[in-house]
C-alpha cells in the first residue's frame, strides 16, 4: 500500500514539476532527505524516484522562463572547482570503477545544488525549502524520539537503510544539523500552535539523537546547544531545551547508554576509536604518497592499498572523518578546497548577520544566517568521526549560504526602485 501511495504521489506531482521546476527541487529534497521509498516494502524501495524527479526538474528548468543565472560568489566558484578537482582525482583513482560511481553520485548531488542556486531567488522560496528539509529529517527526529521514550532508550535509533543517514552516527549528525533549522522556523513562526509544535519537535529530535547511542552525536548536540545559546534570540528557551535533554540523558536513558557515553573519557582505549584512528593514519599515508590527487573516491576499499599504507594489523574500513576522507581521496588540494567551502559558507552568513542586525525587515535573514552557521558547525563537529564528506544536505546548505546575500541585495534594490518610483510631494 505504501508503494502505491508513493508512486501515485510522485507521478501525480510530475505535471506540476513540468510547469514549475521549483516544485521539482522541493520534491527532490524531500526524497533525498526523508528517503520515503526506504519505508516501503515492495517495488518502490529500489525504484529510482530521485532520478526521475531530477530529470523532469531539469527538463522543466530548460523550458522555464525563470532566470537561470547563478549568483557569483566564492562559494559557487569553489563548488565548481571542487567538482572539477574530484573529476581529476577520479581519472587517477586506484579503485577506478567504484570511484567513477561515487563521482557520478556526487555529480548528481551538485547538479541539484546548482538548480537550488538558480531557483531559490527570494525569501519565500528559501523558507519553503527550509520547511522541506526540516519535515524530511524531522520525521526521523519525531519517530526516533518517540521510539526512545517508549522503549526506555534500550534500543538504538537508526535511519532508513541504504541511505546517507542509515548509520546511527550519520543520522545523529543529520539531526544535529536539522535542529538549528527547526529553531529558525520556531523564531519566524507567527502561530502559537506552530511554535509549540516546533519546540516539541526539537525536544524529540534531541531525544532521538541520544537514542542513536552515537558518542559523536552527543558531543555535537552539546556543542550545538552552546552555539544556539550564543547565536539565537530568546536564549532562555535554548537553556530550557538543553536542561530537558540533559535531564533525560542522565535520568531516563538506561545504564548501557551511560556506560557507552562514559567511554568518551578514555576513547583512545576503545576498539571503535582505535579503528577510526587507523583509518585516519591510512588516509594520511595515502595522501603523503599521492599528495596531489590522493587515492580517489573509495580508496579505502582497496585491500592492497591498506596493506601498503595502513597501520600494521589494521582491518580495512571506511575513513571515519570527513576531513581525513577528503584528504585520502582527493589529496591535499582537495582537502584545502573542502575546507575553503566550509569557511566561505561561514563567512557568507557572517556578512549577512553583520548587515541585517537590528533591521526589522531583515530579522528573518539574521536568524537564518545564524542558524545556518550552527548547522555548519554541527556538520563539522560530527564529521570528525563520520564518513559523510559528500552528504547532500551539507552542499545544499552551502548553496543557501551563497544565496542569502544575493536575496538581501535583490530586496534592497527593489526597495530603492520602489522609493524612486513614488511621486514626489
Amino acid at each position: 500500500m505504501r508503494d502505491i501511495a508513493l508512486a501515485l504521489f510522485i507521478f501525480g506531482m510530475l505535471p506540476y514539476i513540468l510547469m514549475r521546476p521549483y516544485i521539482g527541487l522541493l520534491v527532490w529534497s524531500w526524497l533525498g532527505y526523508m528517503n520515503p521509498n526506504r519505508l516501503c516494502y515492495g517495488f518502490a524501495i529500489n525504484f529510482p524516484w530521485v532520478q526521475v524527479v531530477a530529470i523532469v526538474t531539469l527538463v522543466s528548468l530548460v523550458f522555464s522562463k525563470d532566470s537561470k543565472r547563478i549568483p557569483a560568489s566564492s562559494i559557487t566558484v569553489l563548488l565548481a572547482v571542487f567538482f572539477a578537482w574530484t573529476t581529476l582525482t577520479t581519472l587517477f583513482a586506484v579503485e577506478t570503477a567504484s570511484a567513477w560511481q561515487w563521482w557520478e553520485q556526487f555529480g548528481k548531488i551538485l547538479i541539484m545544488v546548482w538548480v537550488t542556486l538558480m531557483l531559490v531567488r527570494d525569501r519565500q522560496r528559501m523558507h519553503f525549502l527550509i520547511w522541506v528539509i526540516v519535515i524530511s529529517l524531522g520525521f526521523y527526529g519525531l519517530k526516533g524520539g518517540i521510539f526512545t521514550l517508549l522503549t526506555g532508550g534500550s534500543h538504538h535509533v537508526y535511519g532508513p537503510a541504504g541511505s546517507f543517514i542509515g548509520d546511527n552516527n550519520d543520522l545523529a549528525q543529520a539531526l544535529c544539523m536539522a535542529l538549528p533549522l527547526m529553531r529558525y522556523l520556531h523564531l519566524q513562526s507567527q502561530s502559537r500552535r506552530l511554535r509549540i509544535a516546533m519546540v516539541l519537535s526539537m525536544i524529540l529530535t534531541g531525544i532521538a539523537i541520544l537514542g542513536t547511542y552515537s558518542r559523536g552525536g552527543l558531543i555535537t548536540l552539546a556543542v550545538v546547544s552552546g552555539i544556539l545559546f550564543l547565536k539565537s534570540r530568546g536564549r532562555i528557551g535554548v537553556v530550557a531545551l538543553a536542561a530537558i535533554l540533559g535531564m533525560i540523558a542522565y535520568q531516563f536513558m538506561p545504564s548501557k547508554w551511560t556506560e557507552r557515553m562514559d567511554t568518551l573519557h578514555h576513547a583512545d582505549q576503545t576498539d571503535s576509536a582505535q579503528s577510526r584512528i587507523q583509518s585516519w593514519e591510512f588516509a594520511v599515508n595515502v595522501a603523503l604518497h599521492r599528495p596531489l590527487v590522493g587515492g580517489g573516491f573509495n580508496i579505502y576499499q582497496n585491500t592492497e592499498m591498506w596493506r601498503r599504507y595502513g597501520p600494521e594489523g589494521a582491518t580495512p574500513r571506511a575513513i571515519h572523518s570527513i576531513y581525513f576522507r577528503a584528504l585520502g581521496e582527493q589529496g591535499f588540494p582537495g582537502l584545502a578546497l573542502f575546507m575553503a567551502l566550509l569557511i566561505a559558507s561561514w563567512k557568507s552568513c557572517g556578512r549577512v548577520r553583520k548587515y541585517a542586525i537590528g533591521l526589522l525587515d531583515l530579522k528573518w535573514a539574521y536568524d537564518l544566517a545564524s542558524m545556518m552557521q550552527v548547522s555548519l558547525v554541527a556538520f563539522m563537529i560530527a564529521g570528525l568521526a563520520t564518513t559523510s564528506a559528500y552528504f547532500d544536505l551539507s552542499y545544499q546548505l552551502m548553496a543557501i549560504c551563497a544565496l542569502l546575500p544575493y536575496i538581501i541585495e535583490n530586496k534592497l534594490v527593489k526597495s530603492i526602485d520602489h522609493q524612486l518610483a513614488q511621486p514626489r510631494t
